[in-house]
């Protein structure tokens, strides 16, 4: 995460003195590049953006080409071996993007990742040694269940080889990349780091003095449950059988799963600061802070990373593909972090 911001750089230092240098801290040239780069890749379809600038719910698909009725469609398919030459009145707009991921906002996985951390954060201590290991069995099988999301996500638009030009199917895929990479301890300009999920080792053992591979808890039956509908909503391409449409809909998915991830981790670092401050630091618990304050701070940078993906590729007249994407991940994510909730109680 070469986008860190000053605050984070101190806070590490705060937390961990004895660092002489820190993994995760900014360097200006590299983040000055990808600035460019995100600068080039950005389109924007201004017409579409005044048709739908009073919308509040998704367009079906039904009422789509009238709403568009200022936008060129494009062709519906394509013959193998050809390649759509889109111009940028034809890609959808960042704008577009914005007003359907806003339902989001007041979606139903917003509402269980506040109740979940409302709960969260009033356990007392014998409450929370008692309640939270099989919801840190959850978590930690979720984290890595979305590697291969994203992965399935990158398969989807590189399958439209030959459907898509080569140029923007590229710089789609640079922007799913990156958060990818970064689950690896990937990064550009850097040595290799920390995985994420040896990050949530330390975390885990500095709150519960457990080592990870020590740890005994449930089968993450509701973390299964969600990786086996992400997965299949995926390879399912929202149930089309068209390639365009199938990397419409897994990039509008990964949207979503960037948005609320930017959510979750932020709620999930305030509930622990406040545990902390609760009963952690009088057990002399030294909480390794790393793992959710690098998911705070870089998941809205990796949201704006999906941003650039969809409106990279994804054609106008696909924004009820992207809202019907939106929608699937919001309800099973809600299921999920519902069930958590009911763990904690």
């Amino acid at each position: 995460y070469p986008f860190l911001p000053s605050e984070t750089v101190a806070r590490h230092r705060h937390h961990h003195p004895s660092s002489v240098t820190l993994p995760y801290r900014r360097r200006p040239t590299p983040s000055t590049m990808l600035c460019k780069t995100l600068l080039k890749i950005n389109r924007q379809a201004p017409a579409l953006v005044r048709t739908f600038v009073a919308l509040r719910k998704p367009p079906t698909s039904a009422n789509a080409a009238t709403m568009m009725n200022d936008q060129q469609p494009l062709e519906e398919k394509a013959t193998p071996g050809t390649t759509f030459k889109l111009t940028n009145d034809t890609l959808i707009s960042k704008k577009m993007v914005q007003l359907l991921e806003a339902d989001l906002d007041q979606g139903k996985s917003v509402k269980s990742l506040r109740a979940f951390n409302d709960t969260l954060s009033n356990l007392n201590e014998s409450q929370f040694y008692e309640k939270m290991a099989p919801v840190f069995g959850e978590l930690g099988h979720n984290l890595e269940s979305f590697n291969p999301v994203f992965t399935a996500c990158m398969l989807k638009v590189q399958m439209t080889l030959g459907f898509s030009d080569y140029k923007r199917r590229d710089e789609s895929l640079q922007c799913l990349i990156q958060p990818l990479g970064g689950e690896y301890g990937l990064c550009a300009g850097y040595p290799l780091l920390k995985t994420h999920r040896a990050l949530y080792s330390e975390w885990f053992q500095s709150v519960t003095g457990t080592a990870w591979e020590d740890f005994e808890a449930p089968e993450p039956e509701a973390s299964k449950d969600l990786f086996s509908k992400m997965m299949g909503d995926i390879s399912s391409g929202g149930g089309s059988k068209d390639a365009m449409e199938q990397a419409s809909y897994a990039l509008g998915y990964n949207l979503a799963v960037e948005y609320l991830a930017a959510y979750e981790k932020q709620w999930l670092l305030d509930s622990f600061r406040k545990l902390d401050e609760s009963f952690l630091q009088a057990q002399g618990r030294k909480v390794e802070w790393e793992f959710l304050e690098i998911h705070a701070e870089g998941e809205p940078v990796h949201a704006e990373l999906g941003h650039r993906a969809v409106t990279s590729l994804v054609p106008s007249n696909h924004q009820h593909i992207i809202a019907q994407a939106i929608r699937d991940h919001d309800n099973d994510f809600a299921n999920f972090y519902n069930h958590l909730n009911k763990l904690l109680k």
